[in-house]
């Protein structure tokens, strides 16, 4: 049973209490050790909060996970984290009210930001207040969206440009967090939500590459980002040669196409990319432009949530694909981190890990690594990247182990080590996964928890969705968390 299914059948058996529905059979907890205080944290849609079973659904997460902390998806073009799955007319948006003094330089309006789907509802405001009489504090999660809104012109004039010079149109790309524009936005998100709400702090992300990566797989070409005004002008700035960069991509392009067309290069994959690389080194230094640019935004993002309120902590999503490609690898150093973060919270789905490295090692990374089979680019990226993990041909139905957890929870821990930045990992229970691939078990959400501890974090974070939980698999990581006297 998924927590859709759950939350329909409590709201149905409202007359009976949690502990004696048949969902909740009662049991005498073993004594616990000494409590640790601990941040556990539950992403949850927008929706569930708007809903009128609020009240009993936080009562449930705080009984069976321990949660103290909501991280609401509350500003989401997005149908599923909005949890509004196929509703027609759908546009998402902020589900909070924009408090537009906070929006200088921004060139969104109020009717661009405010999302329609609960009328005049504050949804930010009615989950503080529910939250506050559980204990549970609220951390507006804002995670990129890397799709234009529909019908929102202006969001689109914030997207990056490629070599060619066209607009991209959405994923893999994305705004570019360079624009004024978008920053005076995304500033102006945090410093509304700082200063017009009683939050607990606050959480960002985007879940996308540059465009050199993008390119570097075997899918749609993808277009090589970003060539805006602002992002030629700071590489003018850094004495980066415009026009040779554009060259290299579009060298790039041609060795991609190739590939895609499985038209071998005399020398191989491997050693034509390391040509296309010694011949345009100015293709290295835009993407270090690409990668300063998302973290000069995170350190002005940090300025005005400390700005605005010092004792709120802002941190950030670390995106899953981190853990298994090196490139992303190199440029997400969790030491660069400690300058602008309170937190970090890497995510580490072991279980659904399985099936998205199997597709990375067969596509994502199928650019310098052409010349291998699949299974052997797996077993390449096992060393590289320090794991150990089941063959290429298990890994969709094992799924990752909780070894790996482990693992990338103390890679993050000792990159941080000696600085405040805490360590919260999101750890996954129940996230979506195609069917005949490993799904989660009471025992597997278990061994997770314990590993995300065992590698040295500070707290943790049940992901990916409250509706998406099996409310058995949320149970047993509320019982783990309590027999490491966490919860």
């Amino acid at each position: 049973m998924n927590r859709r299914d759950f939350i329909k059948m409590t709201a149905a058996g409202a007359g009976a209490t949690l502990s004696g529905s048949s969902l909740l059979p009662a049991q005498t907890p073993a004594p616990a050790p000494t409590r640790q205080e601990t941040m556990v944290a539950m992403p949850i849609s927008v929706a569930i909060l708007a809903g009128p079973d609020l009240d009993r659904i936080l009562g449930d997460m705080k009984e069976r996970g321990g949660v103290t902390a909501l991280f609401p998806f509350i500003y989401t073009h997005e149908e599923h984290r909005a949890g509004l799955d196929h509703q027609p007319g759908f546009r998402g948006g902020n589900y909070a009210i924009p408090h537009m003094e906070h929006y200088q330089g921004a060139t969104l309006t109020y009717e661009d930001m405010r999302a329609t789907e609960h009328g005049d509802v504050d949804v930010l405001d009615r989950a503080i207040t529910a939250a506050r009489k559980h204990g549970i504090k609220v951390f507006p999660f804002v995670l990129e969206d890397n799709h234009c809104p529909a019908g929102m012109p202006r969001w689109t004039d914030m997207y990056e440009i490629d070599a060619h010079g066209r607009r991209v149109t959405g994923h893999p790309s994305g705004p570019c967090k360079r624009h004024p524009a978008y920053r005076a936005w995304l500033g102006g998100v945090v410093e509304d939500y700082a200063r017009s709400y009683d939050i607990g702090g606050m959480m960002w992300g985007a879940e996308r590459g540059s465009g050199f990566l993008n390119m570097l797989n075997l899918g749609e070409v993808s277009r090589p980002t970003c060539f805006c005004e602002y992002c030629q002008r700071q590489a003018r700035a850094d004495g980066i040669d415009v026009e040779r960069a554009r060259q290299g991509f579009f060298a790039v392009e041609k060795l991609m196409r190739e590939r895609r067309a499985n038209r071998r290069p005399v020398d191989g994959y491997f050693t034509s990319f390391w040509r296309v690389l010694l011949n345009y080194p100015e293709l290295i230094a835009w993407e270090n432009l690409w990668v300063r640019g998302r973290h000069d935004l995170q350190a002005e993002l940090y300025r005005r949530m400390k700005a605005a309120n010092p004792a709120l902590p802002m941190g950030w999503h670390v995106w899953q694909t981190v853990t298994f490609n090196p490139f992303l690898r190199a440029e997400e150093d969790y030491g660069v981190y400690q300058h602008f973060s309170d937190f970090v919270r890497p995510a580490v789905y072991n279980n659904c890990a399985g099936e998205r490295f199997h597709a990375g090692a067969s596509s994502g990374l199928a650019g310098p690594y052409g010349d291998l089979p699949p299974a052997q680019v797996a077993e390449l990226l096992y060393h590289e990247l320090d794991l150990k993990e089941a063959p290429y041909d298990k890994l969709v139905t094992t799924g990752f182990s909780a070894d790996y957890v482990k693992r990338e929870t103390r890679r993050a821990v000792d990159g941080l080590a000696g600085s405040k930045t805490q360590v919260w990992p999101g750890i996954d229970i129940d996230i979506p996964v195609p069917a005949g691939t490993s799904h989660c078990t009471p025992e597997g959400v278990k061994a997770a928890v314990r590993a995300v501890f065992a590698g040295g974090a500070t707290g943790i974070i049940l992901s990916r969705n409250y509706v998406e939980m099996k409310p058995e698999n949320l149970s047993a990581a509320g019982d783990a968390l309590r027999e490491l006297g966490r919860a």
